[in-house]
């Protein structure tokens, strides 16, 4: 099975790694030069969780769409805001039967690669994973947890999962995804904006009380639109929840905050924006995400005028 990872940022990088040391034949794809010219020459360095060690695992990367052109399986990795482009580019290029695969943050993700590839050639995943862009050719592994996947026909995933098993990633096929998707929504929409607007790691939100306070607002509102869309969370407490993720990732750089830090559009729209889309279909009202929001696109367009 070849496997073509779309996006190799921290996430996808980290995937990407773990497979290749695993054996299986991996390329990963990404538009900067500096980092697939890095994983080319030196490999991936990964910084691993816990010990802090530095393993360099030699993969192969590309900058060529095209070089994906048999892969089995497709993962994408790509900022939300990008999943469009994405699904359209690759959708031209990928073999007959090659499935598409969203690892990503946020809500809609998988509807546009529903649209480009087919329902019978995608499939939507959750990860609890984390992992931080530390450089060119370097990333460290901030976070563990299972990975989720679910398609019409789960016998098409199988050998992936097998993959990423044997890559040291517990994961699990579903029936459905639909709960683990806005549970892990949830937890997003309660840390990620916060960490970019504040500048703060995730762990260190936990020590503000009126960051507290508005962590849970956001959660409070996010619950109440996936209990108005009858959508069960696989928790039962969510906002302990979110503070539970927080303090175990207290280190990590939430994606969002990555997205800031170099300045590129974040995915707020497919996070608290989503929120705020679904709540306005519902009659549900959500002022604390729409406001949050705001904030971040507002500073999304600061960003956009220097880059």
């Amino acid at each position: 099975m070849k496997i073509g990872i779309i996006g190799a940022g921290a996430m996808g990088s980290l995937y990407g790694g773990k497979l290749a040391q695993a054996g299986s034949e991996v390329l990963l794809y990404d538009i900067s030069r500096p980092h697939v010219e890095a994983l080319n020459s030196t490999g991936l360095a990964i910084e691993e969780l816990g010990t802090g060690k530095i393993t360099t695992v030699p993969v192969r990367a590309t900058l060529a769409p095209s070089d994906l052109a048999d892969a089995d399986v497709l993962i994408v990795f790509v900022k939300s805001s990008a999943t469009a482009a994405a699904a359209s580019q690759f959708a031209g290029l990928a073999k007959p039967g090659a499935i598409a695969v969203t690892l990503q943050n946020g809500l809609g993700n998988e509807r546009i690669l529903r649209e480009a590839f087919g329902a019978g050639r995608t499939a939507a995943g959750v990860t609890s994973q984390g992992a931080t862009f530390l450089g060119p050719g370097r990333i460290r592994h901030a976070g563990a947890g299972p990975t989720h996947l679910s398609m019409d026909d789960n016998r098409k995933l199988a050998p992936l999962a097998e993959a990423l098993g044997k890559a040291g990633f517990e994961t699990h096929l579903e029936k459905s995804i639909d709960s683990l998707v806005w549970s892990k929504l949830v937890i997003n929409v309660g840390i990620n904006a916060l960490t970019a607007l504040t500048g703060l790691p995730n762990g260190r939100l936990l020590e503000f009380p009126q960051l507290k306070a508005v962590m849970a607002d956001l959660v409070a509102e996010a619950v109440a639109v996936a209990k108005a869309k009858g959508v069960p969370l696989s928790y039962a407490e969510p906002l302990a929840m979110v503070y539970t993720v927080a303090d175990k990732t207290a280190r990590n750089r939430s994606s969002m905050l990555q997205d800031f830090d170099r300045r590129q559009p974040s995915e707020i729209d497919f996070i608290n924006g989503a929120i705020a889309r679904e709540a306005e279909a519902l009659g549900v009202a959500v002022p604390v995400n729409r406001a949050v929001t705001r904030l971040v696109q507002a500073l999304d367009a600061v960003h956009a005028e220097a880059r």
